[in-house]
């Protein structure tokens, strides 16, 4: 497999495809170069649609990208050249989502700005239920879009209520041959997490529990480190869905760095997979390449994210992971059988329950019994005057039953046989148990130096 030299964008694109419409991507004057975090104004770029379809006009966009040519390729069209394989992107693509602004903002604003329908961003599902993306997604203040006001006043909404006016689309992709899959699309219900601790992420709860469906991508308690291999999934410039990967460059404060990966406002929330593992090391935020190759693309690192996230950090603490990792049936307590003979049989065992000792029934009197208690106490049975003697509870035994038994019997053979069965098998649950836990102990403490190595601090707790 092929694998792009930071140093030359164009090593691993051939002649042709330099020259092919699909490829090329013309520059305009008017484009943003420098941060470019919202989708751009398609009037505003240049656009050469030679050779460009309905289904995937991307390549004819013009923004900021690292170097002169974008590398990046439709999902469902990659061909392994950009530094992880086809396998990997089709086992890891279908958790990246697009987030949309819903069309109906004209029913419910007065003021319902310019975004109806507008493909904003990307995310990826971390749960079946939870999504992570960037915050400025849904920021007051969009980079010059106009957004809904509050009925009655010149107020923007809230980032609560963006949230909740968007939607996530899955499958909103071309298929090997270039067709535009059905796109289906969950309500965002919940804006959970939002920019906490000044780190431009969000956490939202998305209706329908997609990702038990489309799957989930895995959270790395570790950054990648500088050289990494990694990727990066979403939705440039609000288009079907793409892949592009490179090195991570730098790691500098909660920023992830990688100066060879293409991206466009629109990719803005994409999570940044780890291609040793397939874990989510970053959430990509900002553009910053520019055509000399001086500049740098980066996103969040994963542990800045996770310091700040309480979502995150229950997802991820050692409590919660081997409490979802034990198997329901634990061996040691459900393979004992449920029925042990020498216990549950009704049999009336002639050594234990004929015994009746005059001296262990008669009551007598304990006037200084601790806490003021005086009067007739029995053995084996409750006090009282008109109360009948019953079995001694010391009787527990067969060498106790054998000497205090007056009449001298001896325990029957099948007696002992069942006990000693019995208690065989509670020896051999008692050793099944103690290996369990060793296991949960090695176990506990694997995820604990995990934890620890992550930043954690169970004694802070």
């Amino acid at each position: 497999m092929a694998k792009k030299n930071p140093g030359s964008r164009t090593s691993s694109v051939s002649k042709e495809s330099q020259d092919s419409s699909r490829e090329r991507v013309i520059r305009s004057a008017q484009a943003r170069l420098d941060d470019p975090l919202f989708v751009p104004r398609i009037e505003s770029l240049r656009i050469n649609l030679e050779s460009a379809t309905a289904a995937d006009e991307y390549p004819a966009l013009i923004e900021s990208i690292c170097g002169v040519v974008d590398d990046s390729q439709p999902v469902e069209q990659y061909d392994g050249t950009l530094g992880v394989t086809a396998a990997f992107v089709a086992a890891n693509q279908a958790a990246a989502c697009q987030v949309q602004w819903n069309n109906n903002l004209a029913s419910i604003y007065s003021d319902p700005g310019e975004v109806s329908g507008l493909r904003w961003g990307t995310g990826t599902m971390i749960t079946d239920d939870l999504m992570l993306t960037c915050g400025h997604l849904f920021d007051q203040d969009a980079n010059g879009w106009q957004l809904p006001r509050q009925n009655g006043t010149t107020t923007i909404i809230s980032p609560q209520e963006i949230a909740l006016n968007m939607r996530v689309n899955f499958n909103f992709q071309v298929d090997p041959s270039g067709n535009l899959r059905t796109e289906q699309s969950f309500p965002i219900t919940e804006l959970i997490e939002y920019r906490l601790g000044k780190i431009d992420m969000a956490i939202c709860r998305v209706g329908g529990n997609p990702g038990a469906t489309f799957g989930r991508a895995r959270v790395s308690n570790t950054d990648a480190a500088k050289g990494d291999m990694i990727c990066i999934i979403g939705h440039p410039a609000g288009r079907p869905k793409r892949i592009e990967a490179g090195p991570t460059t730098d790691l500098i404060g909660e920023r992830i760095y990688y100066n060879d990966i293409d991206t466009l406002g629109g990719n803005s929330g994409s999570g940044i997979l780890r291609a040793s593992d397939g874990r989510l090391v970053g959430i990509h935020t900002n553009g910053g390449c520019n055509p000399t190759g001086t500049g740098s693309n980066f996103g969040q690192r994963i542990q800045a994210v996770i310091a700040v996230s309480p979502t995150l950090q229950r997802l991820l603490s050692p409590k919660a992971k081997v409490l979802d990792d034990i198997p329901v049936k634990l061996k040691f307590r459900d393979d004992v059988p449920v029925k042990i003979k020498a216990f549950d049989d009704p049999t009336k065992f002639k050594a234990f329950d004929d015994v009746k000792q005059p001296g262990f029934d008669k009551g007598f009197d304990v006037p200084n019994w601790p806490g003021g208690f005086g009067g007739p106490l029995v053995f084996g049975h409750p006090v009282g005057a008109e109360t009948q003697p019953a079995r001694p509870f010391i009787l527990a035994t067969p060498h106790h039953s054998n000497a205090w038994n007056a009449a001298g019997q001896q325990p029957q053979a099948s007696v002992l046989a069942q006990i000693e069965a019995a208690l065989m098998q509670i020896g051999q649950a008692m050793a099944a148990g103690q290996a369990e836990m060793a296991r949960l102990n090695a176990e506990y403490h694997r995820l604990l130096a995990q934890y620890e190595a992550a930043g954690g601090n169970l004694g802070n707790r």
